[in-house]
């Protein structure tokens, strides 16, 4: 098995507004490996969200390739695609996305329900992924009796129980306070480090990116910065259009 997660070759991602084309970013070209935490920054409209999407299949690419574990995206069906967002990649959102009608448990289950899993087989393993989080003893709370950090945890643990290999991230922490931030950031550089799983996550927070193992910074749908997280005076001149973007 390959350690790439991820294959990106001179991708592009051209969006139609009002009969103008706007590049949402521009022959990106990068590879991921397994079991890191890649941390992706940039100004509103570098074309982060976009890149992410196109990462996970949300969107497809205007020009280039896309490989996830090997698999080319563009070359499958709607229906192979949606099998494989279902089985391979794992959403977490800023915003959570839980269902707010169905308890903690029902929220972890519901992508192995919704791929045909039984109930019976479902349950204990949204329970591992709940105990994974710290969260097994709030099984049958709604997602409002839930503080927005457990809410967090819970959307983490349902991206999980399907053992992806590949975690996606947009702003996980950003309707999070720095304290409820930071147990998120470590819990989700822990899925990278001990569960053979790639996150990239996408986000302001420059606390966040200083705990991952790899930052990319984009600036005018280009990457201006790819390495480790640092004080050497590139990746200070990177964050720094990043700051004044």
């Amino acid at each position: 098995m390959s350690d790439d997660v991820i294959q990106a070759c001179n991708l592009s991602k051209v969006f139609q507004l009002e009969g103008t084309d706007v590049n949402a970013f521009t022959d990106i070209s990068l590879s991921i490996a397994r079991s890191q935490m890649v941390a992706i920054m940039g100004p509103s409209g570098s074309g982060k969200s976009t890149l992410l999407h196109v990462m996970g299949g949300i969107e497809p690419p205007t020009s280039g390739e896309i490989r996830i574990d090997g698999t080319n995206v563009a070359d499958l069906d709607d229906q192979t695609l949606t099998l494989l967002r279902r089985r391979r990649i794992g959403f977490v959102f800023q915003s959570f996305n839980l269902v707010p009608t169905l308890s903690v448990i029902e929220n972890v289950t519901l992508p192995l329900i919704l791929d045909g899993v039984s109930a019976r087989e479902a349950e204990p393993r949204a329970i591992l992924q709940l105990e994974r989080v710290g969260l097994s003893h709030r099984l049958r709370h709604l997602p409002s009796q839930l503080s927005g950090g457990e809410q967090q945890r819970v959307a983490i643990a349902r991206a999980l129980v399907i053992n992806p290999s590949l975690i996606l991230a947009d702003e996980p922490t950003g309707n999070l306070d720095s304290v409820r931030g930071r147990e998120i950031t470590r819990l989700l550089c822990d899925v990278a480090h001990t569960g053979q799983q790639t996150v990239v996550v996408v986000t302001h927070d420059i606390r966040v990116a200083s705990q991952a193992d790899r930052l990319i910074v984009l600036l005018d749908g280009r990457i201006r910065y790819d390495g480790r997280p640092g004080t050497d005076a590139e990746w200070m001149a990177a964050l720094k259009l990043e700051i004044d973007g």
